[in-house]
């Protein structure tokens, strides 16, 4: 079994740091800049918010809501007689 297709959790950092070299030889940090925000496995993000080089930003942004316009309608069913 080589594959593993099993869903991993990703969360939303900003990097407030630059981890020393060598400091996640795990990981390729190299097109990572400080300042920005990316979305990373949450193993990497734990490691690098545990280690202060990263902030957790707001993974849930907004979302828009669903304009109501009263109750719904529910189509009728034909052919029932009802007596």
């Amino acid at each position: 079994m080589t594959e593993n297709n099993t869903l991993e959790l990703a969360l939303r950092i900003q990097l407030t740091a630059a981890p020393p070299l060598g400091a996640f030889d795990e990981f390729d940090l190299s097109h990572f800049h400080v300042g920005q925000k990316y979305v990373v496995p949450a193993r990497l993000a734990s490691l690098l918010i545990i280690a202060g080089y990263a902030d957790l930003v707001d993974s849930h942004p907004p979302r828009a809501e669903e304009a109501d316009f009263g109750q719904p309608r529910f189509p009728q069913r034909r052919g029932r007689r009802r007596d």
